[in-house]
């Protein structure tokens, strides 16, 4: 089904619509004049409009097509191929020699072109003169050293103005040189197993781009006898028309480059998603959403109406990833669309969690947001995704979008996601210059709620709301609004100090909470002093609170001796609500800030 699902959606987008001829990106276009010199220099090729950006994106063109098995054993592409092989452009001269071979057949065919091609033979010609002359080729090689061009970069040329890949000739000449090959070679027949229609199938098929590394959906060892049963060799063993393999492989490329530009790939594994019929994919927002599109899914999904499209617009999901030469799919959904748009809108009405601030909740995070809340950073700046376990995202993701015909809650998500988290969230601590406390971080807390509501194991007695539950009968849930209450009491007595009781014994009190709590009751009464001379009225209204809040853990048993993984969570819960809505109240805010304004004294 997924072939058949690339097919139509590549024949939607007019992707592989011929076999001759593909998509690829280019990163250059060197110009020649009408003498065959260097026209200027290098013209970089770039998507977008802004050639300056940190990573361009390479223009997508069409060239002729090859074989891949061909163009690897000494041929090249026709027009448009790397800078290595139709420049001898290399890392060094080993590299350069082996690459004359390529170099030597992509000239050959210039010279092919150029005797059936009168309109652009004096073009080609002076193309295949350029690429003779060594002269020519070391400056050439010099002006991509100073651009910093790779060699595995594709290249384009244009001769007097005239772009020779966009050369309708050319392209017809090509055209009727790879039927009258196909001709020559006598195809197998057989039944194609993505059209069902019997014709000639492929020999090989052709790379998937944008991977870690080349590879194919379809492929067999040559060399292996047990690969050649019944006679059949190669790809015939799973015979693809080529009209079928190209359009199926355009299709993984193109989606393969969108995961890419939408941030939705980790650790090398690609997030495909595309529907039947061309929507709004409601999949984008867990890319990247934005509020306005969010909040129009879930009125839409709250409303009873279907997201644009019924019930027949189908919905196809896979994570895909490249093992060596071989292409792994670790995922896959088929759905509808109205059925995934409920599931994401499900997931963001889980996510929803009050910021920071207390003035709003917020529930519009990236599967980005969420997954680099689970890693360090490395060398203290981006997340360092080799420590993301490699099927997290994946489960994370495909959970956002699978419902659970057996849980009104959603599908579960996988319980690394809960442990990382509260990791994270127990070793992170605010450093010197760092604008935000690391554990009132909305992306992170945003995830552990929609776990604990996912959870098999929720009771109706948890508490995971958006806001603060002030009457909430939840022990870790209210054991964390205490905690919180207690580190405000000492910002309000001490002011800013070197260390806070949340940096020094978070930890203690989330997993064992009985014996922290203790030492910490201790230096009450000195706080509650202080913070009545520094802020009249403010150590009675703490103790106020701490008062009912321990009255309510008394009528729930008593603060537990230990807490288990779920309950860490509500406890982290508890404690960031309580910290915000501290923040909602105007007076809380402007004591608190005064408070750390002051100088800091030891406790």
């Amino acid at each position: 089904m997924m072939l058949q699902a690339l097919i139509a959606y590549a024949e939607r987008e007019k992707l592989g619509e011929n076999p001759n001829f593909e998509p690829v990106g280019i990163r250059w276009l060197v110009p020649l004049d009408a003498n065959g010199k260097l026209a200027g220099g290098l013209i970089p090729q770039f998507e977008g409009s802004d050639p300056e950006a940190k990573k361009p994106r390479p223009k997508r063109v069409v060239r002729p097509k090859s074989d891949p098995d061909f163009v690897g054993h000494g041929r090249s592409y026709f027009l448009c191929d790397s800078l290595e092989r139709c420049l001898l452009y290399a890392e060094d001269e080993a590299k350069r020699s082996k690459r004359k071979v390529n170099h030597a057949y992509f000239v050959q065919l210039l010279d092919e072109a150029a005797k059936e091609c009168p309109d652009e033979r004096p073009r080609l010609n002076l193309l295949a003169a350029f690429l003779r002359n060594d002269e020519h080729l070391e400056n050439l090689h010099a002006l991509l050293k100073r651009a910093k061009a790779e060699p595995g970069n594709n290249v384009a040329f244009s001769v007097d103005g005239v772009d020779l890949l966009k050369s309708p000739e050319l392209q017809s000449w090509w055209q009727k040189r790879c039927e009258r090959e196909r001709a020559e070679a006598g195809a197998d027949e057989a039944v194609c197993l993505a059209t069902g229609r019997f014709g000639a199938v492929c020999r090989t098929t052709g790379f998937i781009k944008g991977l870690t590394e080349d590879t194919k959906l379809i492929s067999f060892n040559q060399e292996c006898a047990a690969f050649e049963s019944y006679g059949l060799k190669q790809a015939a063993n799973a015979p693809i028309s080529e009209e079928a393999e190209v359009k199926f492989r355009s299709a993984l490329d193109d989606l393969i480059r969108k995961s890419r530009e939408g941030r939705l790939e980790f650790n090398g594994i690609f997030y495909l998603h595309w529907t039947r019929q061309t929507i709004d994919d409601p999949a984008d927002l867990l890319a990247g959403p934005d509020p306005k599109g969010v909040a129009n899914l879930l009125k839409s999904v709250e409303t009873g109406r279907k997201y644009l499209m019924d019930d027949s617009n189908a919905y196809f999901a896979a994570a895909v990833c490249a093992n060596g030469p071989r292409f792994v799919v670790r995922d896959w959904i088929e759905s509808t669309v109205p059925v995934v748009s409920g599931n994401i809108a499900r997931w963001f009405t889980d996510l929803r969690i009050v910021e920071p601030g207390g003035e709003a909740a917020k529930c519009e995070f990236s599967l980005w947001e969420l997954m680099s809340t689970l890693v360090p950073k490395k060398n203290g700046k981006k997340p360092d995704w080799k420590k993301l376990p490699p099927q997290l995202a994946t489960e994370t993701l495909f959970a956002a979008m699978r419902g659970d015909p057996n849980s009104p809650q959603g599908q579960p998500l996988p319980g690394t996601a809960l442990v990382l988290a509260l990791q994270r969230h127990l070793v992170e601590v605010r450093k010197p210059g760092d604008k935000f406390d690391p554990k009132l971080n909305p992306a992170r807390l945003a995830l552990i709620k929609a776990c604990l509501l996912r959870s098999p194991n929720r009771k109706e007695t948890d508490t995971m709301t958006e806001e603060l539950d002030q009457q909430s009968k939840d022990t870790a849930y209210t054991c964390g609004q205490l905690f919180a209450v207690i580190g405000r009491l000492q910002l309000l007595a001490l002011g800013k100090v070197g260390a806070s009781i949340a940096e020094r014994t978070y930890g203690g009190v989330a997993t064992r909470p009985a014996t922290t709590f203790g030492p910490l009751f201790t230096k009450l009464p000195a706080y509650l002093k202080k913070a009545n001379v520094r802020f009249p009225g403010s150590g009675t209204n703490k103790q106020k609170e701490i008062e009912v809040l321990c009255q309510r853990l008394e009528a729930l048993g008593g603060i537990p001796k230990t807490l288990g993984l779920e309950e860490q969570g509500r406890f982290a819960l508890g404690y960031y609500c309580q910290l915000a809505q501290y923040r909602k109240d105007r007076a809380e805010d402007d004591a608190a800030k005064k408070a750390e304004e002051l100088l800091g004294e030891t406790n």
